[in-house]
């Protein structure tokens, strides 16, 4: 039998899930606590033992989901046990499952952020800010390491959590693939497009060996930057 605690957390699960559903269908100001109360099988008096308005309930929507990509990408960025890119590439995965499974409620977030109290947004802001900076670092450490090519590490930064954000609109659970072959398909896009290709072939004729020999060059400059410092950057003619 689960103790008290695990119980609220249970409960507290199926309370931001059942009116994340109830908002996603009705809206969130056509939606009331008593809608909640009703759709969860309880007393409203029982449900304010959980919540105590209509707007907690969104904040604690809010916070849940953004708060899941930063735990995914601090935790599987300090993974010792594999490669630079593979570490990405986890990351990226457990996002975009989560994105999958949970595209109802993501999507009402955005819909009603300007609902938001305006510290909760400022939280929200900071913490996306959080989310470019590790998966910003997650490529640079990619590239440091051999394994991605030498692209601006913002730029594939955005333009991954773009495509994983994106998954939200257009995923439908009861007639597209299973969320793990979504991200199989959505990785192999995404990391086929900055990774080292094992081998490193190259076609016949000399433009495609000087584009792998620019791509080499430009990643001996990263990563002398990275190591010795910006102040060895040639400079630049007046």
């Amino acid at each position: 039998m689960p103790n008290s605690t695990s119980r609220r957390r249970l409960i507290s699960k199926e309370l931001l899930d059942t009116a994340a559903q109830l908002f996603a269908e009705r809206g969130f100001a056509a939606t009331t606590l008593q809608d909640v109360a009703d759709a969860m099988g309880i007393s409203r008096p029982a449900l304010y033992h959980y919540v105590r308005s209509k707007d907690e309930l969104l904040v604690e929507l809010t916070r849940d989901i953004v708060a899941r990509w930063v735990r995914i990408l601090e935790d599987t960025g300090a993974r010792t046990d594999l490669p630079a890119d593979q570490r990405l590439e986890t990351a990226l995965r457990e996002i975009i499952v989560h994105n999958a499974r949970n595209a109802a409620r993501i999507r009402l977030l955005d819909r009603n952020e300007l609902s938001l109290q305006a510290e909760i947004t400022a939280a929200n802001r900071q913490a996306r800010h959080r989310i470019l900076q590790l998966l910003t670092e997650m490529v640079e450490d990619g590239i440091a390491a051999g394994r991605l090519r030498p692209l601006p590490a913002r730029t594939v930064a955005l333009g991954m959590i773009g495509a994983a954000n994106w998954v939200i609109w257009w995923y439908r659970p009861y007639s597209d693939d299973d969320p793990e072959q979504i991200a199989d398909v959505l990785l192999d896009m995404l990391m086929g497009g900055v990774r080292r290709c094992a081998g490193r072939e190259v076609e016949a004729g000399p433009w495609a060996a000087l584009r792998l020999l620019q791509e080499d060059v430009s990643h001996l400059e990263t990563t002398l930057t990275r190591v010795l410092g910006p102040a060895l950057r040639p400079r630049e003619e007046p």
